[in-house]
Parts: C-alpha cells; sequence; structure tokens
C-alpha cells in the first residue's frame, strides 16, 4: 500500500468526483483516472461505484474511511520523523497526553522540559490507552496519564518505566446554588462515556459508592472534562472533575465539593517511558524529570504518592 494510493482515495471521497479529485492532486483526469486503475488491479478489487453522482466508494470500502484516514496521518508522521529526527529536530521530544491532563498538567511538563531553550516539544493527545499504544508503537516519546491504584498492580516495570508527578483527587462538585442534595429527590448526574479512561473509573469506583437511598438519573454524557465543567456551571446536575480541573472554579466560589456527601478517589498523575534503547538526548529528559516531578504539579494537585 502507498501513501499517494490513499490519498487519492481520500481525494475522491472529499470532492465527490474524480475530475475535483484530479485536480486537488495536481493531475489531469485522464492521469488520475489511470491511477486509479492501476490501484485497484493491484488489489484486486474495485474500490468506487462508478455508477453513482457523486462517486462514492464501494461499502467494503467506507467502513475503512476512519482507518484510511489515519493511515494517511501516520504515514506522514512517519515521513516527517524519518527526515527530521535525525536533522534540525534532533532535539525534539513527543509527549503523549491523556485527554484530561493535555490543559492542565502538560504546559507544566513542557516547562521543565525546554526551560534551556534547546527542545521542541510535540504534545499529542488522547485516551489512556491510545497513549500506551502510541508509546508502544515508539510515535511518543513519553505517556502523560493517569492511573488509579489498582491499575498501578497492572503497571508492568520491564516494559515501562514510571515518573509519579502527583495526586489528583477524582471529586463531585456541582454549582455552588446547587442546594442541599436531601431537597432533590432524583440526583441529575453529568457522566462519561463507559469507553473512556475517567468513564471507566467512574462507574467502577465511584458510582458503586452511591447512598443506596439516593435516587439519580443521568442527564449528559461527554468525554470531555471542559465539557463536564461547563454542564456543571450551568447547573444541568453534578459531575466528577479532577480536582486540577475543577480547582480554579471552586476558589472563586462557582462550584461547592460535595466530598462531604458523595464518594470520590483518587488518580495518580505518572509520566511513562518504555525501556527501550533511547537517545543521550531522551535519557537526559527523563533524568531532568525525574528531578524536577514535585515543580511539575498544578493547583489541586497534590505531591505525589509516598
Amino acid at each position: 500500500m502507498r501513501l499517494d494510493w490513499l490519498e487519492d482515495i481520500l481525494a475522491v471521497l472529499d470532492t465527490g468526483s474524480f475530475s475535483a479529485a484530479a485536480e486537488r492532486r495536481y493531475l489531469t483526469p485522464s492521469a488520475f483516472t489511470r491511477r486509479i486503475r492501476v490501484m485497484e488491479e493491484a488489489l484486486g478489487s474495485d474500490l468506487f461505484d462508478r455508477g453513482r453522482k457523486p462517486v462514492t466508494l464501494l461499502p467494503h470500502v467506507q467502513l475503512l474511511e476512519p482507518d484510511l484516514r489515519d493511515a494517511v496521518r501516520r504515514f506522514r508522521e512517519l515521513r516527517i520523523g524519518l527526515s527530521e529526527r535525525g536533522a534540525q529536530n534532533a532535539n525534539r521530544l513527543t509527549l503523549g497526553c491523556q485527554h484530561a491532563l493535555t490543559t492542565m498538567v502538560s504546559p507544566r511538563l513542557a516547562q521543565a522540559l525546554v526551560q534551556d531553550g534547546e527542545v521542541e516539544m510535540r504534545i499529542r493527545s488522547g485516551t489512556r490507552s491510545e497513549c500506551h499504544l502510541m508509546l508502544l508503537r515508539q510515535e511518543i516519546d513519553f505517556a502523560l496519564i493517569y492511573e488509579t491504584a489498582e491499575d498501578s498492580f497492572q503497571f508492568d516495570p520491564g516494559l515501562f518505566e514510571k515518573v509519579a508527578l502527583g495526586v489528583d483527587a477524582f471529586l463531585p462538585v456541582a454549582r455552588e446554588d446547587f442546594g442541599k442534595l436531601s431537597d432533590r429527590g432524583n440526583l441529575p448526574l453529568i457522566v462519561y462515556p463507559p469507553a473512556i479512561y475517567l468513564g471507566e473509573v467512574l462507574r467502577r469506583l465511584v458510582l458503586p459508592n452511591l447512598p443506596s437511598d439516593l435516587a439519580t438519573h443521568r442527564v449528559a454524557e461527554t468525554g470531555l472534562t471542559p465539557a463536564v465543567l461547563q454542564f456543571i456551571r450551568q447547573g444541568l446536575g453534578i459531575g466528577w472533575l479532577p480536582e486540577s480541573v475543577a480547582h480554579e472554579a471552586m476558589a472563586r466560589g462557582e462550584l461547592q465539593d460535595l466530598r462531604p456527601y458523595l464518594p470520590a478517589t483518587t488518580l495518580n498523575v505518572n509520566i511513562l517511558r518504555t525501556r527501550t534503547d533511547s537517545s543521550a538526548f531522551m535519557n537526559a529528559a527523563w533524568i531532568r524529570l525525574r528531578e524536577q516531578a514535585s515543580t511539575i504539579s498544578v493547583d489541586g494537585m497534590g505531591p505525589p504518592p509516598g
């Protein structure tokens, strides 16, 4: 499979016709059509439904659209990495951040690593599992993730190295004028999807510990902590947020901490790297992280455990 083939397929998908795709790809229509035919012959399968206007991908190819776009992105990043890693960007660090940590913690982390002006920091955001996968694929150098105490037992020290940056409370909050819980017959909840890590933590460690006599219903579900924060600030219900995310709003008196009444848990903030051969530059950056771990935490995030 070639990158230009994938880009040709997506060009047709995005423009809706061979002629418009040819223009985007800086080819004549006849040359572009011939290239599509060569691609289909090499793959042994038709890819496009030419009997429809606009031209569409055949159903079996449509199912692969997300994979095609992801493959093009990864091809391009690999090409950039091959051309740059040994040249002007030899001192570039790529950090994969769990979504909830990208905004709050990664700037402090970058500050600790680039303070001498010799390091270029590149940030990629994803789910916790995506960060692990990017690390194993060596698409990133370090991964910034949350971990519960239970998850720490699954950590493989033979595969990864870990630096603990701090502890973040995962706490229930509501708007300051939300009122007493006892006055609400059916508590509205803002939750995370079960497929993301905070949703898993919520369902595994928090919701089962709600008071048995408390009736609840869900009013919203989102995987983004900033969205959960805004829903809560609008008074739609209560939700659980990392304290580092909720700290400023609580300090301004906009949100109230419901830990005296509802369950909470703690999240360890860790940075990982794989135990593979690393350059002297990467090793030096890792040592600096270990030395400055205590200075990287943000408001609302406590010191590392132990």
